[in-house]
């Protein structure tokens, strides 16, 4: 399943930045290819040599997470679908508090290399894209009810204690099975075309890990 994540943000930014800045021209741009940005020794490190290694190294998958994240902005414009400052809130918050302290939980910001603010925007946007997922992909009853039976020895307690816990397993299946076709699919609709073929989308981007189900 091809999922949207919130640690490569700041890379994405980055590398975007850089691509932006190289295309405007004149003096006062932001990237020149002979712009230093490190020394060692009499050595110099380039902008230009920076912006290569990146884009060899982690140019498809920026570039996936950059054109996914704006598949899920205009898809939800386009079918009114939003998340509010309170569903992202419910969803951060608990993480906020799992840390401990704000002490811990800038400590964990700074070790994912992202400020709370792209961790908020991450978020926003795995959110937006289930919302809009599940439209497409709803689950029905009688899925719910099969999964439970199957796999009962999973759950505690009846069908009813255990439905919220099954739900979620259901839609997680749901998404494994069809989340690739999905995006494939929203890429053909907005008409994604990326110019520089050595950033062409990679077939798998890499998961976040989740615990395991069937």
């Amino acid at each position: 399943m091809k999922k949207f994540n919130v640690s490569i943000l700041a890379a994405s930014a980055l590398v975007l930045g850089l691509a932006v800045a190289g295309c405007t021209p004149g003096k006062d741009s932001a990237f020149s290819a002979d712009n230093p940005v490190a020394k060692i020794g009499n050595v110099t490190i380039t902008q230009e040599q920076m912006y290569d290694k990146l884009k060899k190294d982690a140019g498809k998958r920026v570039m996936a997470d950059i054109i996914t994240l704006e598949l899920y902005k205009q898809e939800g414009a386009a079918r009114g679908v939003t998340v509010t400052d309170q569903e992202l809130d419910a969803r951060v918050n608990p993480v906020k508090e799992k840390m401990g302290s704000p002490e811990k939980f800038q400590q964990y910001l700074k070790e994912k290399q992202m400020t709370e603010q792209e961790l908020r925007e991450g978020v926003r946007a795995v959110m937006l894209r289930d919302k809009l997922f599940e439209m497409d992909n709803p689950i029905t009853e009688e899925q719910i009810k099969e999964y439970y039976e199957e796999n009962q020895d999973q759950f505690e307690g009846k069908f009813d204690e255990a439905r919220p816990k099954v739900i979620e397993k259901v839609k997680s299946k749901q998404k494994r099975k069809n989340m690739d076709k999905w995006i494939d699919e929203l890429y053909k609709k907005h008409n994604v075309q990326i110019m520089d073929k050595d950033l062409e989308k990679e077939k798998e981007v890499e998961e976040e890990p989740t615990t395991s189900d069937k």
